[in-house]
């Protein structure tokens, strides 16, 4: 269980999320990396968050869960608001404009697992130093396989160009088709399916839409 480097209120909380709105609501201001946003945010400018290191694993995971704790309550306001929508992944954090089926009152955090989970605080304090060494872990074999999509589309007997949708729809048809009930083998279907989870994990994360 993690000790945090600050007294976590409602306060503290507040000034970060106002903190995050003055600086992705500036005009025209660029989509930023999560590396990149607490680099400003640890800035002369803002001097938050200095405690933390991101040189030691348990502290980045506090800087990493914080602005992201804040980042989705801060996403759920612009919504609430009609500002805009605040799209959120490691390499690419921006706010856009509301796309016109999505209402300004809808709850991200029923539709975004991702979401639920940062908007409970509970996660920061129970999340173990074995927890945090197996996340990290996690997201350097994911960062330095940025192409893995890629290899999946060739076991889905696909190539580039091709959409999402397309890519489902030939998934559906493979697991039909290699289904052990269906005389296929344990093996072919467990790899489509890591295949498919593969590209569904770029896809939740915003690195495709389509693939060319």
């Amino acid at each position: 269980m993690l000790e945090s480097e600050y007294e976590i209120s409602t306060t503290f909380i507040q000034e970060l999320r106002n903190t995050l709105r003055d600086i992705l609501t500036q005009p025209q201001f660029p989509s930023v990396s999560e590396y990149k946003l607490i680099k400003l945010l640890q800035s002369e400018r803002y001097n938050t968050l200095n405690n933390l290191n991101m040189n030691q694993s348990e502290q980045l995971f506090q800087l990493h869960f914080l602005v992201f704790h804040a980042l989705y309550q801060l996403q759920q306001e612009l919504l609430s608001q009609g500002v805009g929508l605040l799209q959120i992944t490691p390499l690419a954090i921006c706010v856009t404009s509301i796309p016109l089926n999505d209402k300004p009152n809808s709850s991200l955090q029923e539709q975004d697992k991702l979401a639920e989970y940062y908007l409970d605080l509970d996660n920061l304090t129970i999340t173990t130093a074995e927890d945090i060494e197996q996340l990290i872990l996690s997201f350097w074999k994911s960062f330095n396989q940025p192409n893995s999509h890629l290899e999946s589309l060739k076991i889905l007997q696909l190539k580039p160009p091709v959409t999402y949708s397309e890519i489902k729809k030939q998934y559906k048809r493979l697991a039909s088709q290699h289904h052990p009930d269906k005389g296929g083998s344990k093996e072919s279907i467990q790899q489509i399916n890591q295949a498919m989870a593969t590209i569904n994990r770029h896809h939740r994360n915003g690195q495709l839409t389509n693939i060319s």
